[in-house]
């Protein structure tokens, strides 16, 4: 499950016009990262079971992810319209690299899901995106 985290933070990474791409193990931290900007967080956020097969040992698990942009804004409006502006091409593009990537073995290709809303805290835009990708996991009994 959480093995995919190494190869998206790389394949973000790959994202012109960021300024890194970081693993978040604690979203209530995010505001706090002190990261330069614009960059991206990813953040794990569960798992559902598709299928589970009790004869066969097996399930099939379908895992959520969050790409968290973060675009920082000096103009001082509470509205956040400076901050979505400079986002704007950054999500597309973290978009266009999300779409269609198959990660390394065993997980299927990427689908985007519904994200939570966005939020602007101190001049700060934190846009989530947010993606699942299926894996099968068997007993090693």
């Amino acid at each position: 499950m959480l093995t995919l985290e190494t190869p998206l933070v790389e394949r973000l990474g790959e994202v012109p016009g960021l300024l890194g791409v970081y693993p978040m193990s604690d979203l209530e931290d995010i505001e706090k990262s002190g990261k330069p900007a614009p960059c991206v967080f990813v953040a794990y956020d569960g798992y559902q079971v598709v299928e589970a097969n009790r004869s066969r040992r097996a399930v099939r698990i379908e895992t959520r992810w969050l790409v968290i942009l973060a675009v920082k804004s000096a103009a001082r409006t509470g509205s956040g319209a400076p901050a979505r502006a400079a986002a704007a091409p950054l999500a597309e593009a973290l978009l266009k690299s999300l779409l269609g990537w198959t990660p390394p073995a065993k997980f299927t290709p990427i689908l985007l899901a519904t994200p939570p809303a966005p939020v602007f805290l101190s001049g700060t835009l934190f846009y989530p995106l947010a993606i699942t990708t299926q894996q099968v996991i068997e007993s090693d009994r």
